[in-house]
């Protein structure tokens, strides 16, 4: 079975427990993936997002014309297979209800939001300097960077201004809250790498814990049930 699913960060929210507990929650947009080849006895090859036939370019677009796929990714990544079940075809559509449930703990996977040119302060959260005695330019600097004739050069590795962010990060912990099969959507608890529709990938550990959500205060649309599914017209 696999253990990785990928999905769109839509945004966050938030909801509420039944014990009265709130929660953070990140929106996802997860839709189906689709094994695109096997890569091995214990590897697969994974498209996932949508993308026009047009703006891919020809060697892959022959490709997926060859494999007649019901549509077309816009990223390929390799995943894992666990277990000593059969491989899944090539275009298969994997669903999200198929890898994760309610309860399952989770590592997520993204690209962290560019933020161009940063200063040290708030690339590493220095504290500053002091804001008076004479300094009046110094405040936001990094201050000391090096000592004298030993080294006599500055270390590599030193915490200084630089380009921040984009980096690949893992948040590990997040808990599924809830998961929509109608609409692709499912949330999880807390923060997720990177910015509104950028791509993340949920890896599911094996850990679980119980989790009840109070549906109504968390404005999750129940299932309309009407007089003749209640039993009351025969």
């Amino acid at each position: 079975m696999l253990t990785d699913f990928f999905a769109i960060k839509l945004g966050m929210t938030q909801a509420w427990t039944k014990d009265g507990r709130r929660l953070a929650v990140t929106r996802l947009m997860a839709g189906d993936n689709i094994v695109v080849s096997c890569l091995g006895e214990k590897k697969l090859e994974v498209g996932f997002g949508l993308k026009n036939l047009k703006n891919i370019k020809k060697p892959q677009r022959a490709r997926y014309q060859k494999g007649d796929f019901c549509f077309i990714p816009a990223k390929l990544r390799a995943v894992s297979w666990d277990g000593d079940e059969i491989l899944p075809e090539v275009g298969k559509t994997i669903k999200v209800e198929e890898v994760l449930s309610v309860g399952n703990v989770v590592a997520v996977q993204g690209t962290t939001k560019g933020r161009g040119f940063a200063g040290a302060m708030k690339r590493y959260g220095f504290k500053g300097g002091p804001k008076t005695h004479g300094q009046s330019d110094r405040s936001r600097a990094v201050g000391s960077i090096g000592s004298g004739t030993t080294p006599g050069r500055i270390w590599k590795g030193k915490r200084m201004p630089g380009h921040y962010g984009v980096e690949t990060q893992t948040v590990s912990g997040l808990l599924v809250l809830h998961i929509d099969p109608k609409s692709h959507e499912i949330w999880l608890s807390g923060p997720v790498p990177g910015h509104i529709k950028s791509f993340v990938r949920i890896h599911k550990t094996t850990e679980t814990k119980k989790i009840e959500l109070n549906k109504e205060a968390s404005g999750i649309s129940q299932p309309s049930t009407t007089t003749e599914e209640k039993g009351l017209v025969k």
